[in-house]
Protein backbone atom coordinates (compact mmCIF):
# COMPACT_ATOMS: atom_id res chain seq x y z
CA UNK A 1 0.00 0.00 0.00
CA UNK A 2 1.61 3.32 -1.06
CA UNK A 3 2.51 5.40 2.04
CA UNK A 4 0.88 9.23 2.48
CA UNK A 5 1.42 11.70 5.39
CA UNK A 6 2.49 9.10 8.19
CA UNK A 7 5.45 8.27 6.06
CA UNK A 8 7.04 11.71 6.58
CA UNK A 9 7.48 11.48 10.30
CA UNK A 10 8.61 7.80 9.52
CA UNK A 11 11.54 9.43 6.63
CA UNK A 12 12.17 12.26 8.02
CA UNK A 13 13.64 12.58 11.76
CA UNK A 14 14.69 15.72 11.77
CA UNK A 15 13.56 18.70 13.61
CA UNK A 16 11.36 20.42 10.72
CA UNK A 17 7.28 21.47 11.17
CA UNK A 18 4.35 19.91 9.82
CA UNK A 19 1.11 21.76 9.21
CA UNK A 20 -2.26 19.77 8.73
CA UNK A 21 -5.34 21.41 7.19
CA UNK A 22 -8.66 21.08 8.05
CA UNK A 23 -10.50 17.41 7.94
CA UNK A 24 -12.86 18.45 4.73
CA UNK A 25 -9.41 18.20 2.06
CA UNK A 26 -8.35 15.21 0.69
CA UNK A 27 -5.17 13.79 1.02
CA UNK A 28 -4.29 14.06 -3.07
CA UNK A 29 -0.77 15.71 -2.45
CA UNK A 30 1.77 17.20 0.21
CA UNK A 31 2.80 20.53 -0.54
CA UNK A 32 6.49 21.30 1.16
CA UNK A 33 7.77 24.59 0.87
CA UNK A 34 11.15 24.77 1.22
CA UNK A 35 13.38 27.17 3.10
CA UNK A 36 16.32 27.79 0.29
CA UNK A 37 17.90 30.37 2.11
CA UNK A 38 18.55 28.09 4.99
CA UNK A 39 21.73 27.63 3.78
CA UNK A 40 22.69 31.27 4.95
CA UNK A 41 22.57 30.34 8.68
CA UNK A 42 25.37 28.31 9.49
CA UNK A 43 27.63 27.63 12.32
CA UNK A 44 31.44 29.78 12.00
CA UNK A 45 33.83 28.04 10.34
CA UNK A 46 35.67 25.11 11.13
CA UNK A 47 32.84 24.84 14.40
CA UNK A 48 30.92 21.92 14.85
CA UNK A 49 27.04 22.50 16.11
CA UNK A 50 23.89 20.48 16.35
CA UNK A 51 21.77 22.90 14.30
CA UNK A 52 23.75 22.92 10.41
CA UNK A 53 22.25 23.49 7.30
CA UNK A 54 22.62 19.41 6.81
CA UNK A 55 19.64 18.64 8.93
CA UNK A 56 17.39 20.26 6.09
CA UNK A 57 19.39 19.05 3.28
CA UNK A 58 18.95 15.14 4.36
CA UNK A 59 15.37 16.08 5.27
CA UNK A 60 14.66 17.02 1.74
CA UNK A 61 17.28 13.92 0.30
CA UNK A 62 14.78 11.37 2.12
CA UNK A 63 11.59 13.15 0.87
CA UNK A 64 12.45 12.72 -2.61
CA UNK A 65 13.99 8.86 -1.99
CA UNK A 66 10.34 8.23 -0.36
CA UNK A 67 8.01 5.75 -1.51
CA UNK A 68 4.94 8.63 -1.90
CA UNK A 69 7.74 11.35 -3.52
CA UNK A 70 5.44 11.65 -6.65
CA UNK A 71 2.42 12.77 -4.29
CA UNK A 72 4.74 15.57 -3.18
CA UNK A 73 4.32 19.12 -4.71
CA UNK A 74 7.57 21.28 -4.09
CA UNK A 75 7.76 24.83 -3.75
CA UNK A 76 10.07 27.50 -2.51
CA UNK A 77 9.33 30.28 0.13
CA UNK A 78 11.23 32.46 -2.49
CA UNK A 79 8.24 31.72 -4.68
CA UNK A 80 5.69 32.75 -2.42
CA UNK A 81 3.01 35.44 -2.65
CA UNK A 82 4.17 36.56 1.07
CA UNK A 83 7.41 38.91 0.61
CA UNK A 84 10.10 39.46 2.89
CA UNK A 85 8.22 42.67 4.48
CA UNK A 86 5.03 40.12 4.93
CA UNK A 87 7.70 38.34 6.60
CA UNK A 88 8.77 41.42 8.77
CA UNK A 89 5.09 42.32 9.42
CA UNK A 90 4.29 39.12 10.88
CA UNK A 91 7.55 38.81 13.19
CA UNK A 92 6.49 42.36 14.70
CA UNK A 93 3.30 40.75 15.96
CA UNK A 94 4.84 38.34 18.21
CA UNK A 95 8.90 40.00 18.75
CA UNK A 96 9.50 43.18 20.37
CA UNK A 97 11.67 45.79 17.45
CA UNK A 98 14.32 46.31 19.11
CA UNK A 99 15.13 42.10 19.35
CA UNK A 100 14.61 41.86 15.26
CA UNK A 101 16.87 44.97 15.26
CA UNK A 102 19.04 43.04 17.19
CA UNK A 103 18.99 40.13 15.40
CA UNK A 104 19.61 41.81 11.46
CA UNK A 105 22.06 44.11 13.04
CA UNK A 106 24.11 40.79 14.25
CA UNK A 107 23.73 39.12 11.34
CA UNK A 108 24.08 42.00 9.00
CA UNK A 109 27.67 43.24 10.98
CA UNK A 110 29.77 39.62 10.38
CA UNK A 111 27.41 37.49 13.36
CA UNK A 112 28.26 36.28 16.18
CA UNK A 113 26.33 34.42 18.97
CA UNK A 114 23.29 35.51 20.94
CA UNK A 115 24.56 32.66 23.86
CA UNK A 116 26.51 29.48 23.86
CA UNK A 117 24.38 27.13 22.34
CA UNK A 118 22.21 29.86 19.66
CA UNK A 119 24.63 31.41 16.56
CA UNK A 120 23.66 34.32 14.15
CA UNK A 121 25.91 34.20 10.94
CA UNK A 122 26.08 36.42 8.35
CA UNK A 123 23.37 35.18 6.46
CA UNK A 124 21.25 34.44 8.95
CA UNK A 125 18.45 37.63 8.88
CA UNK A 126 17.31 36.44 4.83
CA UNK A 127 17.55 33.00 6.17
CA UNK A 128 15.11 33.67 9.01
CA UNK A 129 13.08 36.04 6.71
CA UNK A 130 12.73 32.99 4.01
CA UNK A 131 11.56 30.61 7.06
CA UNK A 132 9.17 33.16 7.92
CA UNK A 133 7.98 33.18 4.40
CA UNK A 134 7.86 29.40 4.33
CA UNK A 135 5.19 29.22 7.65
CA UNK A 136 3.13 32.03 6.10
CA UNK A 137 2.64 30.46 3.21
CA UNK A 138 2.09 26.97 4.01
CA UNK A 139 -0.23 28.14 7.02
CA UNK A 140 -1.85 30.13 4.19
CA UNK A 141 -2.33 27.12 2.45
CA UNK A 142 -4.07 25.59 5.36
CA UNK A 143 -6.42 27.68 5.92
CA UNK A 144 -7.07 27.88 2.71
CA UNK A 145 -7.97 23.96 2.17
CA UNK A 146 -5.00 23.53 -0.16
CA UNK A 147 -2.71 21.64 2.33
CA UNK A 148 -1.71 19.55 3.89
CA UNK A 149 1.32 21.47 3.88
CA UNK A 150 5.13 21.18 5.71
CA UNK A 151 7.10 23.77 6.05
CA UNK A 152 10.32 22.54 5.69
CA UNK A 153 12.67 24.95 7.83
CA UNK A 154 15.13 25.88 10.40
CA UNK A 155 16.18 26.10 12.78
CA UNK A 156 13.39 25.15 15.26
CA UNK A 157 12.00 28.71 16.72
CA UNK A 158 9.63 27.19 19.24
CA UNK A 159 12.18 28.55 22.19
CA UNK A 160 12.64 31.86 20.76
CA UNK A 161 10.61 34.67 23.04
CA UNK A 162 9.38 37.92 22.44
CA UNK A 163 12.65 39.63 23.36
CA UNK A 164 14.90 36.96 23.52
CA UNK A 165 16.86 34.36 21.22
CA UNK A 166 17.47 31.03 22.51
CA UNK A 167 17.45 27.28 22.04
CA UNK A 168 19.17 27.25 18.40
CA UNK A 169 16.11 29.84 17.50
CA UNK A 170 16.37 33.48 16.10
CA UNK A 171 12.57 33.77 15.64
CA UNK A 172 9.77 31.85 16.66
CA UNK A 173 8.04 30.77 13.10
CA UNK A 174 5.15 28.79 14.85
CA UNK A 175 4.05 31.94 16.68
CA UNK A 176 4.56 34.52 13.81
CA UNK A 177 2.51 32.11 11.36
CA UNK A 178 -0.18 31.59 14.06
CA UNK A 179 -0.64 35.49 14.99
CA UNK A 180 -0.67 36.32 11.01
CA UNK A 181 -3.18 33.76 9.75
CA UNK A 182 -5.26 35.12 13.21
CA UNK A 183 -4.91 39.18 12.33
CA UNK A 184 -5.38 38.54 8.39
CA UNK A 185 -8.78 36.03 9.81
CA UNK A 186 -9.85 36.99 12.98
CA UNK A 187 -12.82 34.76 13.75
CA UNK A 188 -10.27 31.29 12.83
CA UNK A 189 -9.52 28.84 15.60
CA UNK A 190 -6.39 27.73 15.76
CA UNK A 191 -4.92 24.80 17.53
CA UNK A 192 -0.77 23.69 17.91
CA UNK A 193 0.91 20.39 18.82
CA UNK A 194 4.27 20.64 20.05
CA UNK A 195 6.20 16.83 20.71
CA UNK A 196 9.17 18.56 20.08
CA UNK A 197 11.56 16.63 22.85
CA UNK A 198 11.70 20.03 24.63
CA UNK A 199 9.00 22.26 25.87
CA UNK A 200 8.47 25.22 23.79
CA UNK A 201 8.21 27.84 26.14
CA UNK A 202 8.37 30.08 23.24
CA UNK A 203 5.22 29.57 21.34
CA UNK A 204 3.32 29.33 25.13
CA UNK A 205 4.68 32.31 26.06
CA UNK A 206 4.17 34.49 23.34
CA UNK A 207 -0.04 33.09 22.62
CA UNK A 208 -0.74 32.62 26.55
CA UNK A 209 -2.84 35.87 26.36
CA UNK A 210 -4.67 34.40 22.56
CA UNK A 211 -7.90 33.08 23.33
CA UNK A 212 -8.12 31.97 19.49
CA UNK A 213 -5.35 29.32 19.69
CA UNK A 214 -4.70 26.43 21.56
CA UNK A 215 -1.35 24.97 22.27
CA UNK A 216 -0.38 21.66 23.57
CA UNK A 217 3.64 20.77 24.43
CA UNK A 218 4.31 17.16 24.59
CA UNK A 219 7.78 17.14 26.19
CA UNK A 220 10.40 15.39 28.32
CA UNK A 221 10.43 16.50 31.98
CA UNK A 222 13.40 18.67 33.27
CA UNK A 223 15.25 19.21 30.45
CA UNK A 224 15.85 22.19 28.43
CA UNK A 225 15.05 24.84 28.62
CA UNK A 226 13.29 24.67 32.18
CA UNK A 227 9.75 24.98 32.92
CA UNK A 228 6.76 23.53 31.32
CA UNK A 229 6.23 20.81 34.82
CA UNK A 230 2.89 21.32 36.00
CA UNK A 231 0.30 19.80 34.07
CA UNK A 232 -2.88 21.62 35.91
CA UNK A 233 -1.58 25.32 34.54
CA UNK A 234 -3.59 26.02 31.74
CA UNK A 235 -2.63 29.96 31.21
CA UNK A 236 -4.55 32.78 31.91
CA UNK A 237 -6.81 32.28 29.20
CA UNK A 238 -6.81 28.26 29.64
CA UNK A 239 -5.41 27.64 26.18
CA UNK A 240 -2.00 26.52 27.45
CA UNK A 241 -1.98 22.30 28.44
CA UNK A 242 2.00 21.24 29.14
CA UNK A 243 2.55 17.26 28.99
CA UNK A 244 5.86 16.34 30.32
CA UNK A 245 7.17 12.91 29.97
CA UNK A 246 9.24 10.92 32.30
CA UNK A 247 13.12 11.20 31.33
CA UNK A 248 13.52 7.45 29.52
CA UNK A 249 9.92 7.79 28.20
CA UNK A 250 9.09 5.15 25.42
CA UNK A 251 6.28 4.73 23.06
CA UNK A 252 3.25 3.66 25.46
CA UNK A 253 3.81 7.15 27.57
CA UNK A 254 4.30 9.29 24.23
CA UNK A 255 1.08 7.56 22.66
CA UNK A 256 -0.73 7.62 25.61
CA UNK A 257 -0.11 11.21 26.59
CA UNK A 258 -1.13 12.35 23.02
CA UNK A 259 -4.68 10.40 22.49
CA UNK A 260 -5.54 10.80 26.13
CA UNK A 261 -4.93 14.13 26.99
CA UNK A 262 -3.20 16.28 23.73
CA UNK A 263 -5.71 15.18 21.05
CA UNK A 264 -8.72 15.68 23.48
CA UNK A 265 -7.47 19.48 24.27
CA UNK A 266 -7.12 20.80 20.96
CA UNK A 267 -9.76 19.15 19.18
CA UNK A 268 -12.40 20.00 21.96
CA UNK A 269 -12.80 23.02 20.10
CA UNK A 270 -12.57 21.78 16.40
CA UNK A 271 -9.68 23.95 14.93
CA UNK A 272 -10.02 25.53 11.80
CA UNK A 273 -5.98 24.75 11.31
CA UNK A 274 -4.18 21.86 13.52
CA UNK A 275 -0.49 23.01 13.27
CA UNK A 276 2.39 20.83 14.60
CA UNK A 277 5.69 21.38 15.43
CA UNK A 278 7.29 18.37 15.02
CA UNK A 279 10.23 18.20 16.16
CA UNK A 280 11.88 14.27 16.38
CA UNK A 281 14.22 14.83 19.02
CA UNK A 282 12.35 12.42 21.04
CA UNK A 283 14.18 9.84 18.81
CA UNK A 284 16.45 7.12 21.10
CA UNK A 285 19.95 8.07 19.08
CA UNK A 286 19.74 11.86 20.08
CA UNK A 287 22.18 12.81 22.04
CA UNK A 288 20.78 15.66 23.93
CA UNK A 289 17.29 13.86 25.42
CA UNK A 290 16.95 10.77 26.77
CA UNK A 291 13.11 9.82 25.68
CA UNK A 292 13.36 6.31 23.54
CA UNK A 293 10.99 6.73 20.84
CA UNK A 294 11.52 5.37 16.87
CA UNK A 295 11.02 6.39 13.81
CA UNK A 296 7.52 4.35 13.57
CA UNK A 297 5.81 5.87 16.84
CA UNK A 298 6.26 9.20 15.16
CA UNK A 299 4.23 7.71 11.96
CA UNK A 300 1.82 6.28 14.88
CA UNK A 301 1.45 9.60 16.30
CA UNK A 302 0.52 10.87 12.84
CA UNK A 303 -1.74 8.90 12.24
CA UNK A 304 -3.45 9.31 15.68
CA UNK A 305 -3.68 12.91 14.57
CA UNK A 306 -5.08 11.87 11.31
CA UNK A 307 -7.57 9.50 12.92
CA UNK A 308 -8.75 11.93 15.33
CA UNK A 309 -8.96 15.28 13.29
CA UNK A 310 -11.16 13.36 10.75
CA UNK A 311 -8.57 12.92 7.46
CA UNK A 312 -9.34 10.20 5.14
CA UNK A 313 -6.72 7.82 5.50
Amino acid sequence: RSLTVPAVCIYVCVCVCMLLIVPTSSLWSLTVVHQTLHERHRPPPGKRHAESPMRLVAARKALTAAPFAGRIVWTRALDSERTPQDAVAALKLVHTVEHLRAVQGLSQSGGGGFDMDTYCAPGSWEAMLDGTRAWLHATALAAEARGPAVALSRPAGHHATASVAMGFGLVNFAAAATAALLTARPEARVSILDWDVHYGNGVADLLREEPRALYCSLHEFGGFPGGGEEEQQRGPRGNLLRLPLPRGSGREAFLSALRHKALPFLLARPPDVLLVCAGYDGLLADPLATMELSPADYGEAVRAVLDEHGFPA
